[in-house]
């Protein structure tokens, strides 16, 4: 399951079944259905902001709080600002502990922009560390997001969480230099997805290239351009570089 596609599937999750294990939360007026439909139908990311924003100070005892900051966050996310992401994905979990869409959410995006000589770089992966090792405790018993949803369907997409949640592991062993649970997480996050990515090939093609198994890393870097490698910001293929690099060094 590709990023895009997981994350479309954790906000089905969460508005569709997340509630359904604790109290169900209840609009109090029209009005309110109203602003949440809002934040539910916005068209983009700033619109979706602007209208949980206004749920949030019109209807400042509303239920659906937990909503409205957990799509802020996915908006903030899909706006490539990191800040307010980890911000409001605080403001989440300050509701709900256990919402699996957020710890996967930030337990990915903490490693990934983690620098290697922040000073409270360890501070980072070690929270990251909490919120995917917590979501590997939850996700078994996550229930479906549709109750017609057929239990292998279901499997397979609790399969692909705990995919993520691994991978995440294995970025942040990335960032600490602990290659060999690097390759053993990313190998799983791997073996656990529906549907195996050029990015995490990409990932562990880099572990294997920093632990110096050169022939293990080209390998799997070359999986990963065949699956459609790990694209950039600028539009150039960062599994074609680290190719290069690897065929390099031998």
């Amino acid at each position: 399951m590709n990023r895009l596609l997981l994350t479309l599937t954790l906000v089905a999750t969460f508005t569709a079944s997340a509630f359904a294990q604790k109290a169900q939360p209840q609009p109090k007026s029209q009005e309110e259905v109203n602003a949440i439909l809002a934040v539910q139908d916005a068209p983009d990311p700033n619109a979706r902001i602007a209208a949980a924003q206004k749920l949030l100070k019109d209807f400042k005892d509303t239920e659906f709080k937990e909503f409205a900051n957990y799509m802020m966050m996915l908006s903030y996310q899909q706006l490539n600002d990191f800040e307010n992401m980890l911000i409001f994905g605080d403001e989440t979990l300050k509701d709900n502990p256990d919402n699996v869409g957020v710890l996967l959410q930030l337990s990915f995006a903490i490693p990934t922009r983690t620098r290697e000589f922040d000073l409270d770089k360890e501070e980072k992966l070690s929270k990251a560390e909490d919120y995917a090792k917590r979501a590997i405790t939850l996700i078994p018993n996550l229930a479906k997001m549709d109750p017609n949803m057929p239990d292998e369907e279901w499997l397979n997409t609790k399969k692909d969480f705990m995919s993520q949640a691994n991978e995440s592991l294995g970025l942040i062993d990335i960032k600490r230099e602990n290659y060999d649970a690097a390759i053993e997480h990313l190998t799983k996050a791997l073996e656990l997805a529906s549907q195996q990515t050029g990015e995490t090939f990409y990932h562990l093609a880099n572990a294997y290239n920093k632990a110096g198994k050169k022939d293990m890393a080209l390998d799997a870097v070359n999986k990963s351009i065949a699956a459609g490698g790990m694209q950039m910001v600028d539009g150039k293929n960062a599994a074609e570089a680290l190719k290069q690099e690897i065929e390099g060094s031998n």
